[in-house]
């Protein structure tokens, strides 16, 4: 069987021309033959991607002629190329010489004014959400295996463009600060939780410098969990984003956030941390993540384990432990500070008058010592786990755990040690966390209007 497959073109109501674009053989003797094979179908989006650029290339060019002075003369042809998702377009572009009524002569190209980049948005938003959730290298193998793109591709080339993608959302981030109408920040009295409450948990992970192999970065992460809508994460470079705060308010401003909402933050007590979210909403509050809080005491149990086979006092210790551990858990730092403090005295004690030493005793002190400073650091941020924990209300930041390993560890490749600069992981902090929270699409569209603008089925109803 012969197949022809041709383009009628239209403009302005009327038919322009019908143009042929493939013409193929296909047998029907086994299912393997039936329908469009993917190399033909990439040889006809090819091909059909070549006559549609053309000629709206034309008629661009038609529509621009008459508004150049009558006086104009045709210079030379320049070539101009762009790439698409269906291959690279090759167009003559025509160049002509205009001599203004005063002023030396200018060389004039209509069809630069249309092709103002050599990579189509379409081509540009796959490659770069691709890149969000691939390696660069499996980027490019995943295009090329179905698309007809340019065999040329490689992953050198999907980097730089989404830096420069990321680069643009970046330039576009302008979010003003939280205010209620007379420009105020609101007052803790204004908080109501009317407009439904919202949990932010942040959290940090390390990636290995490509400057300096032997030192890492960190990378905060964070979720936004409100009542009523979709969680949406985020993420920045911890001292060399410039745009750290302007980057989670914009977060919740899509979210609908209001600064008269409650708001709990939960994070793991760093400073850097709560500056950022005293800036947000100053009055919020703020919980000390019970996870990181009970993780000390757990290394500490491990070693008063040890402990217990060279000293009887060990067991009782171990106890004590666990009262320190109960009294935060109900929020009474006092009596917890004071139950760490006799085990600091009675580990001290150990490691002078015991006969048979614990040989790990000096790293048990220094835990207990780092324990007790941990909490009084943090005595303002620990609440009544317990009470928070029977009326459902979230004391942990596991949320945020799954985030850091979603947003950072499968793509940042953090098991494999991979190596990052800092402008290339922020780069692509940009674009992951976009993708991620289903904004991508919107991001292109407020670079580019006419982005998808007008899909088939849209003029098939209007037909």
């Amino acid at each position: 069987m012969k197949f022809t497959i041709s383009l009628t073109v239209e403009a302005c109501g009327k038919s322009l021309q019908t143009e042929s674009v493939l013409t193929f053989d296909k047998e029907c003797q086994d299912v393997a033959n039936i329908g469009l094979s993917l190399p033909e179908s990439k040889q006809l989006l090819e091909a059909l991607q070549a006559q549609i650029v053309q000629q709206q290339a034309n008629y661009f060019l038609a529509q621009a002629l008459p508004n150049l002075p009558a006086s104009r003369v045709l210079k030379d042809y320049q070539p101009l190329t762009l790439r698409t998702l269906f291959g690279i377009i090759r167009l003559r572009s025509p160049r002509f010489t205009v001599i203004p009524s005063s002023g030396k002569p200018q060389t004039v190209s209509p069809l630069r004014s249309l092709f103002t980049q050599r990579t189509t948005p379409e081509m540009l938003y796959l490659e770069t959400k691709w890149a969000a959730s691939l390696s660069y290298s499996q980027t490019v193998a995943l295009l090329k295996d179905v698309l007809p793109v340019d065999q040329k591709l490689n992953a050198v080339t999907i980097r730089n463009h989404l830096g420069q993608v990321a680069r643009q959302v970046d330039s576009q981030l302008s979010v003003a600060p939280l205010t209620n109408a007379t420009g105020l920040l609101v007052s803790q009295s204004a908080v109501t939780q009317a407009e439904g409450s919202l949990v932010m948990g942040v959290d940090g992970g390390y990636l290995r410098d490509w400057t300096q192999k032997k030192t890492c970065f960190e990378v905060i992460v964070g979720k936004s969990v409100p009542t009523e809508q979709c969680a949406k994460c985020f993420g920045f470079m911890q001292g060399y984003d410039q745009k750290a705060k302007e980057r989670v308010l914009d977060v919740l401003s899509q979210q609908g956030f209001s600064s008269s909402q409650r708001v709990v933050f939960l994070s793991d007590g760093a400073a850097n941390l709560r500056q950022l979210q005293n800036y947000l909403t100053p009055n919020a509050q703020h919980i000390l993540d019970w996870f990181h809080l009970t993780m000390r005491f757990t290394v500490l149990q491990q070693y008063l384990q040890g402990l217990t086979k060279v000293d009887a006092e060990g067991e009782q210790m171990q106890k004590r432990l666990e009262s320190a551990k109960w009294h935060l858990w109900h929020g009474n730092t006092i009596k917890g500070l004071e139950v760490i403090n006799d085990l600091d005295c009675d580990a001290d004690l150990h490691r002078q008058e015991a006969p048979t030493k614990y040989e790990k005793i000096k790293p048990l002190i220094r835990y207990l010592s780092e324990l007790e400073s941990y909490i009084r650091q943090n005595m303002h941020l620990i609440v009544d786990y317990s009470e928070r924990y029977r009326y459902g209300e979230a004391i942990s930041t596991g949320f945020v755990e799954s985030t850091v390993n979603y947003v950072v560890a499968k793509r940042f490749t953090k098991k494999q040690q991979m190596q990052w600069s800092k402008a290339g992981a922020h780069q692509m902090l940009v674009v992951r966390t976009k993708v991620l929270n289903e904004e991508w699409e919107g991001e292109f569209k407020k670079q580019y209007p006419q982005f998808r603008a007008q899909s088939f089925a849209a003029m098939g109803m209007a037909a």
